[in-house]
């Protein structure tokens, strides 16, 4: 079974550089996660991302019930060369899904900053496991990015003029 696919894209109005320095430590990811999961970071998420961090965290998507994550910062890319143009690269090592590859870019634009998350990721068990959870899980993570865009927007402005 292929992996599930995911893209959410949101301009905001702040330059890439400011937008780029708030995601290098996995700590804001709690100002980004929804309150009622609950996330922590219990570790790694101080330092600020490079090749090989492992940070762990842990949710609790619904009451009662803890997911611990080992994710692991792959590759990291700040904004540079002509384009200026960052971005960074999380896998899962463990946790709830068979696989998790979540691309995370920052691309200046008139104005502001286009900040755009690409998510490939697979549920454990196949087609079993689809069946079973599947909407739900893509439901949580629309949900997920969804909120993303508007705690970004609240930080950085919406950009609504200028996007490509």
């Amino acid at each position: 079974m292929s992996p599930t696919t995911l893209r959410s894209e949101l301009a905001v109005a702040a330059p890439v550089e400011e937008v780029w320095t708030f995601f290098q430590t996995a700590h804001n990811l709690v100002e980004m996660t929804p309150p009622e999961q609950r996330v922590r970071i219990d570790r790694g998420g101080e330092v600020p991302l490079h090749p090989g961090l492992e940070v762990r965290i842990s949710v609790s998507p619904v009451p009662g019930i803890r997911t611990g994550w080992l994710t692991r910062i792959e590759e990291v890319h700040p904004p540079s060369g002509p384009e200026g143009i960052g971005w960074f690269r999380d896998t899962q090592l463990s946790g709830p899904f068979s696989e998790w590859n979540h691309r995370h870019e920052f691309r200046p634009v008139e104005g502001g900053c286009l900040v755009v998350d690409e998510l490939e990721y697979r549920l454990p068990m196949g087609r079993l496991g689809g069946w079973v959870a599947g909407r739900w899980v893509r439901r949580s993570i629309e949900s997920l990015f969804a909120y993303r865009s508007e705690r970004m927007a609240d930080l950085f402005g919406r950009l609504t003029e200028g996007i490509p």
